[in-house]
């Protein structure tokens, strides 16, 4: 059987930045044509971009509309630094989109993103809403400047969205953690699953959370991954093997009790540990 790489890579395409979009102090959007894809996008799949001269790097798409799809990037290394400055009319790499993403098949969902981690949660919310299914948002960040999509997503207030919000200094909504405004939420209100990505930290709160409670979850996880498509293998999990490439970025709340490692550490490039 011939294996067909450009399939398995994801179709490689360059194409230019069209827009870019300030989100937030920190935040970025970086848009392009939709074209790029040769396949519609899921909710928390991902994309791998690359920046010429640079590097190669995994993101999840945010945004997947008629004529745009695009990125929203925290810059917090050279690559993502060098992918937030790009500008209108820049020359990028895609390929993808790659992974398992979100499953929008709750009744009454709860989703729970913290900091950047609410990239791969817009389009989730976004279907949600135009499927006429009313959810509840927890959007955290350490200070107000940092919060990401809320005055966006506060809009879709008609389409049954409801947005809580959660910073460390109080600057807006509750001051503290995603997880303590998740509790309250808990215990007022019945869910019948959590959607969730950010901290890790946070991730596990959320799913020890939900395991009390008899819910289910999904949590996207980040790792180090060179290629995207499971030739790699720098994304596996301990003890399963599962690759975060093709198995996740979304796991279920069963796939992440057999993850020893989850919430504990991750690797490097050169798979050394890293305490979480």
């Amino acid at each position: 059987m011939t294996m067909n790489i450009e399939k398995l890579l994801g179709s490689p395409r360059s194409t230019l930045v069209e827009k870019v979009i300030q989100e937030n102090r920190r935040d970025r959007t970086i848009l392009f044509s939709r074209d790029v894809f040769s396949r519609e996008p899921k909710p928390g799949q991902f994309a791998m971009v690359w920046i010429p001269g640079v590097d190669e790097v995994p993101m999840s798409v945010s945004y997947c509309g008629e004529d745009f799809a695009g990125l929203t990037v925290r810059p917090v290394g050279p690559a993502t630094e060098a992918l937030a400055a790009l500008k209108r009319g820049d020359l990028i790499g895609i390929r993808g989109p790659f992974g398992n993403g979100f499953v929008a098949t709750a009744q009454v969902p709860l989703i729970v993103g913290g900091g950047i981690g609410m990239a791969p949660l817009r389009l989730l919310v976004h279907e949600f809403a135009n499927m006429g299914v009313e959810s509840d948002v927890v959007i955290a960040a350490r200070k107000s400047d940092e919060l990401l999509f809320a005055e966006e997503l506060q809009s879709l207030a008609r389409s049954g969205v409801r947005v809580h919000v959660a910073t460390d200094d109080g600057s807006m909504g509750v001051k503290g953690l995603a997880t303590d405004v998740v509790q309250e939420l808990l215990t007022a209100h019945h869910f019948d699953m959590i959607y969730t990505c950010g901290p890790e930290k946070m991730m596990v709160s959320l799913w020890r959370l939900a395991m009390n409670k008899g819910i289910d979850i999904a949590a996207s996880l980040e790792r180090y991954m060179k290629c995207g498509c499971g030739l790699c293998g720098s994304c596996a999990l301990d003890p399963t093997g599962d690759l975060v490439c093709i198995q996740g970025p979304v796991f279920t709340g069963e796939q992440l009790s057999r993850i020893k490692e989850f919430g504990v550490y991750s690797r490097d490039s050169t798979g050394v540990r890293i305490p979480l």
